[in-house]
C-alpha cells in the first residue's frame, strides 16, 4: 500500500503515465481530472470532496494525461493498493 498527497494546480497538465497499481482516491478538495488518453480521446473523472473514488489499473498500452482545467485547485489522497 502506498499513499500519497497530490495537489494539481489551476490548468495545471500531471505528464504521461499510467496507474500501474488499483486506487482509491479521496478528494480533500474535489474537481474534475480530464484524462487525455494516448489514443486522443478524454475523459472527465469527477472527484467531489470528501468521497472516495474507486480507480481500476489501466492496461499496460494505455497512458494517459491528468488534467486540472477549471480555475481550482484539486487536492487528493491517493491510495493505491
Amino acid at each position: 500500500v502506498s499513499i500519497s498527497q497530490v495537489k494539481i494546480m489551476p490548468y495545471e497538465e500531471i505528464g504521461l503515465h499510467r496507474d500501474a497499481y488499483p486506487q482509491i482516491v479521496v478528494a480533500l478538495q474535489g474537481g474534475v481530472i480530464t484524462r487525455l488518453e494516448s489514443d486522443g480521446s478524454k475523459v472527465d473523472v469527477n472527484f467531489p470532496t470528501g468521497q472516495a473514488v474507486s480507480r481500476d489499473v489501466d492496461p499496460i498500452d494505455q497512458l494517459h494525461k491528468s488534467v486540472n482545467n477549471s480555475p481550482n485547485p484539486v487536492e487528493l489522497i491517493i491510495i493505491q493498493l
